[in-house]
């Protein structure tokens, strides 16, 4: 069973990649937002790790498709990432 722990903890990783990978494509917040079709607000809210409980399957693939990775790599831990 998974807990809220597990899942703040899973979610953490996922922010930290979403910014980690929008930062290597050297592309702003609002250049992520239009690219995955999404609002600036959501995807500075999900940089911000403010709201895990709020992230759909349909934002997750959409922004692995803007950002050019699978959706695996939103969710490895990274030891070469710098946190």
């Amino acid at each position: 069973m998974i807990d809220n722990k597990d899942l703040i903890a899973q979610y953490s990783i996922f922010s930290k990649n979403i910014k980690f990978y929008r930062k290597q494509n050297k592309l702003t917040q609002e250049m992520l937002a239009e690219r995955a079709d999404l609002s600036i607000s959501y995807i500075k809210q999900i940089e911000s790790g403010t709201e895990f409980k709020n992230v759909s399957l349909t934002a997750i693939l959409k922004l692995s498709k803007a950002l050019g990775i699978t959706v695996r790599e939103l969710f490895e831990l990274e030891q070469k990432v710098k946190y």
